[in-house]
């Protein structure tokens, strides 16, 4: 995928908008954890140096629905921001401009117009004075709303170092043909967001490991009894469709052999026991100890990982060791390792594992998936050679 970056344009004396993506944590208005803000450290520094008049920002934070929610501000983000990178960041609670060097402005998604993408909400965007548009957060790339895609109709539009660091990982994979050593590992809990991907994957990787939830959907359209676990009986037939593909394509698709269980998810006394002992009431909450060197061993001896989604209910510490050994395993193996998804990364703080103990860690969960699955994404499209 050819896009256009910074390479292409000349920075000096122009007044550039960044679309980040500060959708950080929060907690009582506080941040508690800054990694998207650190990824957008390099491209900022970047315009600096190739002589920006002025750098405006913008953002959206969680999901307000078109309305102005003080917990909501992006003024936390500028006062982080401003500390990284040790100069002032002005936080602009609309579209107008200052003479700071570097403005923050409000959540984009206070106005209606941002995710219908209205022109009248562009022309609000436009009133900042912007004469390069850069593109920088690929977690919102997969949406086509004003701030993503609206500038581009007005401006030379160009990809970040972030956004052009996330297309050159992901690219190898954007392909039908057979990948030697290729292994996806993908958990969470639903099926319906991973099913286009599921299928891509199911054509060029050597092995699919799954585990979460989403594992128990393919447990029970293999017949196995899953007990009260969480499960979409409406998916066993998509289940079968993808293991079908996979056998076909000779890519060998991996389900947990033994699981932790419990009869609800705050018990003190989970069991890890057989697949073929689950019955009853019981409740599969991650995968098991042979499970788990099973799939370390396939990890061990790829040469590429690709890994969405956490083993196991990873908000409770009884059900955390499958997503921990996996992450630790990538983190040994001499492959390539590309991680995705907020519930991954949330995975590696959890267990104080580095983010450079791995090739590389995408920003984008939605937006991982949905590239790699191949469909275009809004705010790539816009950036294309």
């Amino acid at each position: 995928m050819n896009l256009k970056t910074l390479a292409d344009v000349n920075i000096e004396g122009k007044i550039v908008v960044v679309r980040a993506d500060y959708n950080v944590p929060l907690k009582d208005e506080k941040i508690i954890e800054d990694t998207r803000i650190v990824a957008s450290l390099p491209t900022i520094k970047k315009l600096l140096e190739m002589g920006a008049k002025r750098i405006h920002l913008l953002t959206h934070l969680g999901r307000p629905k078109g309305i102005a929610e003080p917990s909501l501000s992006t003024i936390a983000i500028a006062k982080r921001l401003g500390q990284l990178l040790d100069m002032e960041v002005e936080h602009r609670s609309d579209f107008t401009p200052s003479e700071a060097k570097i403005q923050l402005h409000e959540n984009t998604r206070f106005w209606p117009g941002e995710k219908k993408n209205n022109p009248a909400f562009v022309q609000e965007l436009l009133n900042i004075g912007g004469e390069i548009f850069v593109m920088d957060a690929f977690g919102t790339a997969h949406r086509g709303h004003a701030s993503v895609v609206g500038l581009a109709r007005y401006m030379p539009a160009v990809a970040g170092l972030l956004v052009a660091q996330e297309v050159e990982a992901m690219s190898p994979y954007l392909t039908d043909e057979k990948q030697p050593g290729l292994t996806v590992m993908v958990g969470g809990a639903k099926l319906d967001t991973k099913i286009a991907v599921l299928e891509q994957f199911a054509k060029i990787a050597d092995n699919i490991l799954v585990g979460g939830a989403l594992a128990n959907t393919f447990l029970a359209a293999q017949g196995f009894d899953v007990g009260a676990s969480f499960h979409q009986p409406d998916k066993l037939d998509t289940a079968m469709e993808i293991m079908g593909i996979c056998d076909a394509h000779g890519c060998g698709f991996h389900v947990p052999v033994d699981v932790m269980c419990a009869d609800s998810h705050d018990s003190d006394n989970p069991l890890d026991v057989p697949l073929e002992d689950v019955m009853g009431d019981m409740r599969i909450y991650d995968i098991g100890a042979h499970t788990i060197a099973s799939f370390a061993e396939i990890i061990m001896h790829s040469k590429v990982l690709i890994w969405n989604g956490p083993m196991g209910m990873i908000e409770q510490k009884h059900f955390q060791k499958g997503t921990e050994m996996m992450a630790k395993a990538a983190a040994k193996t001499s492959a390539k390792t590309v991680l995705g998804g907020g519930d991954t990364l949330a995975a590696l703080d959890m267990f104080n594992l580095p983010h450079d103990s791995y090739t590389h860690v995408s920003t984008g969960g939605g937006a991982m998936l949905e590239l790699l699955e191949g469909k275009a994404l809004p705010g790539l499209e816009i950036l294309k050679i």
